[in-house]
């Protein structure tokens, strides 16, 4: 049987799976990320979610044919190096390919974590059996991964489909990447609460929100009751996420893009007004052929993109 594992690093866990050429997952371990102990912390705690889950799995690491990381960008997926991730400030510059290959004796292929969740996606999940889909992770930022024709399109220095940074307001504030008005401004969980709280403070709606430890669960649960101001917030966040998708196909040209991240489990609240917006300013000729659908394959995404990451690189080497 052929055997990869699958890991997922993230801010505060690392996530692994043993994983088969067919996608199934034979067992799973989850780790804290070490950051407290730094870059050695956070490596070697990826070295010993990916040895748990060998062993777990009952087999030793000389059975399984390579390992796929995950991480966050930006990062150079051909050298396997982490550039500058904002999560995992002590892992800046870290060639994490070169330093896990070191500690385990296998091939270690890295790449950004949206693009792997992507990946898995478009193998196994929502964007099965289309050959040009787009993933977009609404979370504390806004992430996508860009598959055509079965491969994860990287760009020249792999950080192709940073969705979240192409602006929706050219007046708008300045994101930390540098540009204004950028999409995850607005449409990622952290830019609704943000947005949330200063509605609240500058108008004073009546609403059963409050600013004590907002969340988007919290606005979605008020939105549930009937809560106007709830709702408006839902409908101003869809809208700025339906403009930017409009332009994203216009770009990409997929025909099927796939919502994940905490926000995206609001469901209608965030679909309809998405959706809507797309086919109001959606380009005729195209947008009758895309579908705007609900990832499917939740916290695996990463693990198994990573895996079939892992795979095609193997396969590519002999």
């Amino acid at each position: 049987m052929s055997l990869t594992i699958g890991v997922d690093l993230g801010g505060t866990n690392t996530r692994g799976g043993l994983i088969t050429a067919s996608g199934e997952i034979l067992c799973k371990a989850r780790r804290p990320t070490r950051l407290h102990l730094g870059a050695e912390g956070v490596i070697d705690g990826i070295a010993e979610c990916v040895r748990v889950v060998a062993r777990q799995g009952g087999v030793s690491l000389a059975d399984v044919r390579g390992i796929g990381v995950g991480a966050p960008g930006p990062l150079d997926p051909f050298e396997g190096v982490l550039i500058s991730p904002e999560n995992l400030q002590c892992m800046h510059g870290v060639r994490l390919k070169d330093r896990l290959e070191a500690l385990l004796g296998l091939g270690v292929a890295v790449d950004n974590d949206a693009n792997l969740a992507a990946y898995g996606e478009q193998w196994l999940g929502a964007g099965r059996g289309v050959d040009h889909f787009l993933c977009v992770t609404l979370g504390t930022g806004v992430g996508g991964g860009w598959i055509s024709e079965g491969r994860v399109m990287h760009g020249f220095n792999g950080n192709a489909a940073e969705v979240g940074h192409i602006a929706v307001d050219h007046e708008g504030p300045r994101c930390p990447c540098g540009n204004f008005g950028c999409l995850e401004m607005y449409a990622s969980a952290t830019a609704m609460v943000r947005r949330t709280l200063e509605r609240l403070k500058r108008d004073k709606p009546k609403t059963r929100l409050h600013a004590e430890r907002l969340t988007t669960q919290m606005i979605c649960e008020a939105a549930e009751a009937g809560d106007a101001f709830a709702m408006q917030m839902f409908e101003e966040t869809g809208v700025f996420l339906g403009v930017g998708l409009v332009s994203l196909v216009n770009v990409l040209n997929v025909n099927r893009i796939a919502l994940t991240g905490g926000l995206a489990q609001a469901g209608d609240w965030i679909f309809e007004p998405a959706k809507r917006t797309f086919w109001t300013r959606g380009t005729i000729g195209v947008k009758e052929h895309v579908e705007i659908v609900p990832a499917e394959l939740g916290d695996d995404a990463g693990i198994l993109g990573a895996a079939r990451y892992s795979f095609e690189m193997a396969a590519d080497s002999f």
